[in-house]
């Protein structure tokens, strides 16, 4: 069944843009790739006069490669965005220099991009787990890896409220690409960390949902 919705709002206005630009006008470079069960695209934001439009621009591009020039962008009451008409997972992120969109036909996907910002390292005892500020907070960039993952992990969870600190866990020790999250009927559900990067533009975090579940 499609998922529950709120009246559909077209993206450019969800988002707040007001520029009368055709998006269609603009041509981004956008790169994809399959990873795992998840095709990711890719795209650095177009040069306009606002970074609000720019981000619109970019997501429209991505989702038009994707699922072509007809497709609507619709979100369901808790603001997951979806497909409408389509049982695929979608993810959408986007930092101050790129946008992101994962599509996962088999499970739920989460996508995250960030760029650097000093008050990481401000805000990660909140967010992060003594182990986890130990082992993320001990490598280069390590802070900006855990929160891509931790908030790709909150999207793919659609579990809204969930504990940010003690509710996601990330990968520690040898278990490198497991992650979980509380459910709120008890237990956790499990995720596989499929990207984890970091590069000059900053990091990305890329999940799905795994049938497992731990009680």
């Amino acid at each position: 069944p499609e998922p529950p919705t709120t009246p559909y709002v077209p993206w450019r206005q969800h988002c707040g843009a007001t520029s009368s630009t055709p998006s269609a006008a603009l041509v981004l470079m956008i790169e994809s790739r399959t990873i795992g069960p998840v095709r990711l695209y890719v795209c650095r934001l177009g040069d306009t006069a606002s970074r609000r439009d720019a981000e619109v621009q970019a997501v429209e591009a991505l989702l038009r490669r994707a699922f072509g020039e007809r497709c609507v962008l619709s979100h369901d009451s808790e603001g997951a965005p979806f497909i409408a008409g389509s049982d695929v997972s979608i993810s959408i992120s986007h930092s101050r220099t790129h946008a992101a969109l994962a599509v996962c036909g088999r499970c739920p996907v989460g996508v995250d991009i960030e760029t650097r910002r000093p008050q990481l390292a401000r805000v990660a005892p909140r967010v992060l787990s003594p182990a986890e500020l130990e082992v993320y907070g001990a490598e280069p960039d390590g802070l900006l890896r855990a929160w891509t993952l931790k908030e790709a992990l909150y999207k793919a969870a659609l579990t809204p409220g969930v504990d940010f600190r003690s509710g996601i866990v990330l990968p520690l020790g040898d278990k490198k690409n497991e992650a979980t999250v509380a459910s709120p009927a008890g237990g956790a559900m499990c995720f596989e960390v499929l990207a984890s990067e970091v590069s000059e533009d900053g990091a990305l975090g890329l999940v799905v949902r795994r049938q497992s579940f731990v009680p």
